[in-house]
């Protein structure tokens, strides 16, 4: 309504007088003539000189407002309407205009809104305007150049009447085409729906069982505590048995939750393949191309995480109470024993711990022995590790405190001597070692920012942080 007010005035302006002052035409204006345009949502026509082409007036409408684009030609201002009618030349000219733009909106802009909008619009009105303003002159003195006009006319309105038919049947059969893919992807992803809304129900009640499961197993620890020697096989199969139950209805779930997620995916690189043809279809009509499976794929997904972990932490737990069943029918065995036997058992336990702290102690004591390794390329000692022994031996000092008799003596006495070198070590000469080392890698070019950060850490007493820095500064300077 807008639009056509505009024009209208336009016209009405011409009709009363193109060479009146200040009115429509300007005797400046170049001879061929003006071509115009505006957007749906415009309210000022844009103009240019017809000389320009009419993507020019395109882009300055498309950029003020929204499709479609209504576009129409003006013919030269230094012509009268009287003029043009007479002159065949001049209504040549003005339709060669006419016909630019309506093969620019045709064919190279393929939008048949706008075609529709041009044709049917405002260029259709001022053709029937202009001819019913001359009405009284042509009554008065019929000429052959109204003859020419209204056959012109005509003719120009069958010519392009197939053209613009054409591409609003092509652009039906476009989205027809469309709504067919969208109609099969709906048709076969119905199935999917409805087994995805069933897995989904089964996923919150079995999640709706997890406080009980928690409490059957406290339930059956308090029992294992409780039981003598022979309840405890009892009390072993029932924890088997809750195990069991725990994992078989999450595995069901699970494979049909992975195998709906499998179909899924399949559907959605089946639509995908179909509906890539007509994106630019969409796209022309402002529409996205629906997403109709990744909600459900990231909710499956979320679905099988939780039951992993449920069952992983389920096997944990059985796992860990099988193992204090056992432990508790050894103690329970070893409280039937008489005196002697169970002297000999805690005798032989202890030798055996002995033994094998024995043996975890001169091993940490050779490792201490041999040097730190060396980087290949740039000569300087990898450290953390290192201090990672030094620390640990430290830590073991008040374990070696005890009386002679203790079941550690054995080990101990092999790492007495060292305490007091790794408390030096890790006090004065790892840091001397590692300082060392940061001043050979700045000269070597080593970057700024990860020498800093290891310096940072030495200078805060962070011995250990310190050396697992500079470590990572000497592989990367080796490239590694």
């Amino acid at each position: 309504m807008r639009l056509a007010t505009i024009v209208g005035a336009a016209l009405a302006a011409l009709v009363l007088g193109a060479t009146a002052p200040g009115c429509l035409w300007d005797r400046e204006e170049p001879l061929s003539g003006r071509i115009c345009a505006i957007p749906n949502t415009g309210v000022v026509a844009h103009c240019v000189d017809a000389s320009e082409g009419p993507a020019s007036a395109w882009n300055k409408a498309e950029a003020d407002g929204e499709l479609p684009i209504f576009m129409w030609a003006w013919w030269s201002g230094r012509v009268t309407p009287e003029e043009l009618i007479a002159n065949e030349a001049e209504l040549g000219a003005w339709f060669d205009t006419i016909d630019r733009v309506v093969s620019y909106v045709r064919d190279e802009r393929k939008h048949a809104e706008s075609l529709r909008a041009t044709l049917h619009g405002e260029l259709g009105k001022l053709l029937r305007l202009i001819r019913d303003s001359q009405e009284e002159a042509l009554q008065a003195e019929p000429i052959h150049a109204a003859d020419n006009f209204n056959e012109a006319m005509t003719g120009k309105a069958s010519a392009e009447r197939e053209p613009l038919a054409a591409a609003i049947v092509a652009d039906k059969l476009a989205m027809a085409a469309v709504q067919a893919v969208l109609d099969r992807a709906r048709d076969e992803g119905a199935p999917l729906q409805s087994r995805y809304a069933g897995a989904a129900a089964r996923f919150a009640a079995y999640r709706a069982t997890e406080a009980a499961e928690t409490a059957a197993y406290a339930a059956l620890s308090a029992q294992a505590s409780r039981s003598m020697i022979d309840e405890l096989d009892g009390v072993e199969q029932a924890v088997l048995a809750a195990a069991r139950e725990a994992s078989r209805a999450p595995s069901e779930l699970a494979a049909e939750v992975m195998r709906l997620s499998a179909e899924l995916q399949a559907l959605a690189v089946s639509f995908d393949e179909a509906i890539a043809p007509h994106k630019e279809v969409l796209a022309t009509h402002g529409s996205v191309v629906p997403d109709m499976t990744s909600g459900a794929l990231r909710s499956l997904s979320a679905m099988l995480g939780y039951v992993q972990r449920r069952v992983a932490r389920s096997d944990a737990t059985a796992t860990a109470l099988l193992g204090g069943i056992a432990l508790r029918r050894q103690a329970l065995r070893a409280l039937q024993m008489d005196e002697g036997a169970r002297e000999a058992s805690a005798r032989s336990r202890i030798r055996r711990a002995s033994e094998v702290f024995s043996e975890g102690a001169r091993a940490r004591a050779a490792a201490l022995s041999a040097a730190p390794p060396m980087s290949e390329k740039v000569g300087l000692p990898l450290l953390a590790e290192r201090c990672g022994e030094l620390l640990a031996l430290v830590q073991m000092r008040p374990l070696c405190e005890a009386a002679s008799s203790s079941w550690r003596e054995a080990g101990c006495a092999a790492l007495r001597g060292r305490f007091d070198a790794a408390e030096a070590e890790l006090r004065t000469g790892l840091p001397q070692t590692i300082a060392a080392g940061l001043a050979a890698l700045r000269e070597r070019g080593m970057g700024a920012a990860e020498l800093d950060a290891a310096q940072a850490r030495l200078d805060a007493g962070d011995v250990k942080g310190a050396a697992i820095a500079y470590d990572a500064a000497v592989r990367g300077a080796e490239g590694t």
